[in-house]
């Protein structure tokens, strides 16, 4: 008996050794490996441009060529199965009882690698269709190291000969945030970066082209690459145009939940409805207390188009031209507030009777934002909002603070509440140079879940480049609130963006967030690149007006209280004090700003390549714009003071020439973020417009002279 048994149990560890050296076995990439990604066909676009992505940045990486199979039993090699939970086929060929931890999530991927046979195998599975192509991306950024912000950044995934993976086993948590976009607002470099992607019909100074196809196409990537899941493609669109609804068709196809910016309701801004009556050969008021039947015209008409997509957030309310109260567009609507409210409140019911009646759904996603003076009439009690909108509340200053209502109003059970937050703000700024450290943007997202206002966070973004950082940081903290580190995150993201100087490029980042100088009692920034130029054209034109002989006048207090400006009275904050405490909190941001450049200056000598090239651009760059427009305000309030020193005109036009000076530093900064394929990032500058800054103050500087 004793013979039998001893080979019996040879036998027995000799499979087991084979088993267990079978299960560790690693999944290889490499030259020599083949792989082929099992893919069912019936996954939607986005999916499969995600698993696109996944082809062309493995070949970019190990030079390998992955084909796509139909079929698992056409696989060749090592497989990739994509898919979803709730595929059949995916549930035939793998383990159910795994895929059951993310089955009826929103958003969750499940990454693991497992053995078929001699075959290794890598699964990638999502719980729902979007859940799949997170986890691509999840994949793609952590094991791969492919930079989300690629585009963005300038950094290319690092090239290797072979990449092994084991026993990887990973499962997302649920996203903290359901829907998380951008808005890509005030979008004047991205507009004019590229060639025109068409014109556009619009009477605003600004927008006048659409941006190019090719970028928008990257805005959509970076955004999906990094797990957002709603946007607002533009500012002001109307869809009737074909050139502005590919906007809308690129980035609905990447998966994205699609929106409009909140004072376009059902698509339709002033500019839309003034173009869709004027063809009609008519020139209505935009008000739907004198032309209700013509405004809603327009909402079925734009409603209708905006409804071939799918996924949409049909933003619902009423403003007027140009992000103002929409009693300006018509002066025959009522003063009192409660008329005025009751007015906004009807059009929101109407809209979504229409919105119903259009897309045949009855619970359509709606939201409304509550920014200005909406949010104003609901502090009040005066906003009747559909019961099934999303309710969005707004901060008051670029990403600083959320306005009134959103701590004083009452959470119902059956409504939903979102944010919307801001890392650029026009016209205070920031727009040019980045300001909102990553810890400000988690202490506020951190208090939206508190409140229970987490169904919709949407992030005013301007034109992307600038706030990479922030958008990085953003995207962790919505997915995972706990998790984030808001105290380290800058750290970390400099060891892994700037390996050779990770202490030094962490220290001036810090550096130029702390170098905004803060108002004493909100501690919002006094000196955004916005409000410097706000108040350096003030200056400029008070001048100008003594030398025109014109009295200025100081402004009288008012006590009829404005519903739009009520709101925003947080958002444009200006330093406090006499004209020389003014300059000395300038002085004090200068001067700060002047030391960053000193240390970033050092870290420039020990990088190299895609590190130096981006920190260049966004760290380097910037600092030298904010620091070339303190100067340039120094120069204007020391101009403005010797004016007031018996209007000495020599010292006046002596300030002026300093400050004119400065825009050599700006066009530093501009230089720096214009590298290689940047070339014509700053050519669309009509916001800030540090041209027109540095044209404005030569002609004062003129007539001061023609003075002397």
């Amino acid at each position: 008996m004793k013979s039998i048994l001893k080979p019996l149990l040879l036998i027995s560890v000799i499979l087991s050794s084979i088993q267990c050296k079978t299960k560790t076995l690693p999944f290889t990439f490499s030259k020599d490996t083949n792989i082929t990604i099992f893919l069912n066909q019936n996954e939607p676009e986005y999916v499969r441009l995600a698993v696109k992505d996944l082809i062309e940045d493995v070949e970019q990486i190990i030079g390998l060529n992955i084909k796509i199979a139909t079929s698992i039993e056409n696989c060749i090699g090592n497989c990739i199965v994509i898919g979803t939970a709730s595929d059949t086929v995916i549930r035939n060929i793998l383990n159910t009882d795994k895929l059951s931890v993310i089955e009826g999530s929103w958003e969750r991927y499940l990454i693991y690698t497992s053995q078929d046979g001699i075959r290794s195998r890598l699964n990638i599975i999502g719980s729902n269709p979007r859940g799949t192509m997170f986890g691509i991306y999840y994949f793609l950024e952590k094991k791969l190291g492919v930079d989300p912000l690629r585009f963005w950044t300038g950094y290319e995934p690092q090239k290797r000969n072979k990449i092994e993976l084991e026993n990887i086993d990973y499962v997302s948590g649920e996203p903290d945030f359901k829907f998380r976009g951008w808005f890509i607002n005030d979008e004047d470099l991205l507009s004019e970066f590229k060639e025109s992607g068409g014109a556009r019909n619009i009477d605003y100074p600004y927008y006048g082209q659409v941006v190019n196809t090719s970028l928008i196409k990257e805005v959509a990537e970076a955004a999906v690459r990094l797990r957002y899941n709603l946007i607002i493609p533009a500012s002001f669109i109307d869809i009737r145009n074909p050139e502005e609804e590919r906007l809308v068709a690129e980035v609905s196809k990447r998966g994205l939940y699609i929106s409009m910016h909140h004072i376009e309701p059902l698509g339709v801004s002033a500019f839309g409805y003034q173009n869709y009556w004027k063809e009609k050969g008519e020139k209505p008021l935009f008000s739907f207390y004198s032309e209700k039947e013509k405004l809603m015209e327009t909402w079925r008409e734009y409603a209708k188009r905006w409804a071939k997509y799918p996924d949409v957030i049909w933003q619902i309310g009423l403003r007027g031209i140009a992000d103002r109260p929409m009693w300006l567009a018509d002066p025959g609507v009522p003063q009192s507030n409660e008329v005025r409210a009751q007015i906004i409140s009807d059009a929101m019911h109407v809209q979504k009777e229409i919105i119903q009646d259009i897309t045949g759904d009855d619970n359509p996603l709606l939201s409304t934002t509550l920014w200005a003076e909406g949010s104003y009439f609901y502090q009040k009690g005066i906003l009747d909002i559909p019961n099934d909108a999303m309710i969005i509340f707004s901060d008051n200053s670029a990403g600083w603070v959320w306005q009134k209502d959103f701590y004083e109003t009452k959470r119902l059970p059956s409504s939903l509440y979102g944010v919307y937050y801001h890392h650029q703000l026009w016209s205070s700024g920031p727009h040019l140079t980045q300001a909102v450290p990553p810890s400000k943007t988690y202490a506020q997202f951190k208090e939206a879940m508190e409140y229970n206002s987490n169904t919709y966070a949407i992030m005013n973004v301007s034109n992307i480049r600038e706030f990479t950082l922030a958008l990085q940081a953003s995207s962790e903290m919505l997915w995972q609130m706990d998790s984030f580190d808001s105290a380290n995150y800058i750290m970390n993201w400099c060891v892994e963006r700037f390996p050779d100087a990770p202490e030094g490029t962490y220290m001036a980042y810090k550096k130029l967030f702390d170098s905004y100088t803060l108002t004493n009692d909100t501690q919002y920034p006094l000196f955004l690149d916005g409000l410097q130029k706000l108040m350096g054209f003030r200056i400029l034109n008070e001048i100008e007006k003594i030398l025109d002989g014109i009295k200025v006048n100081e402004k009288k207090n008012s006590k009829k209280v404005d519903p739009f400006s009520a709101s925003l009275t947080n958002a444009y904050p200006r330093a406090k004090g006499d004209l020389h405490n003014q300059l000395f909190q300038l002085t004090q941001q200068v001067d700060s700003l002047s030391y960053t450049l000193v240390i970033a200056k050092e870290q420039q000598e020990k990088l190299s390549g895609d590190s130096l090239s981006f920190f260049e651009s966004n760290m380097v760059g910037q600092t030298k714009i904010l620091f070339g427009l303190g100067k340039w305000l120094q120069g204007c309030i020391k101009a403005q003071i010797a004016l007031g020193n018996n209007q000495n005109w020599e010292q006046v036009s002596s300030e002026l020439k300093e400050s004119i000076k400065a825009f050599e530093l700006i066009d530093e900064g501009k230089k720096l973020g214009s590298q290689g394929n940047w070339e014509n990032w700053y050519r669309g500058d009509k916001k800030m417009n540090t041209d027109g800054m540095k044209a404005r103050t030569y002609e004062v500087l003129e007539k001061v002279c023609e003075k002397i």
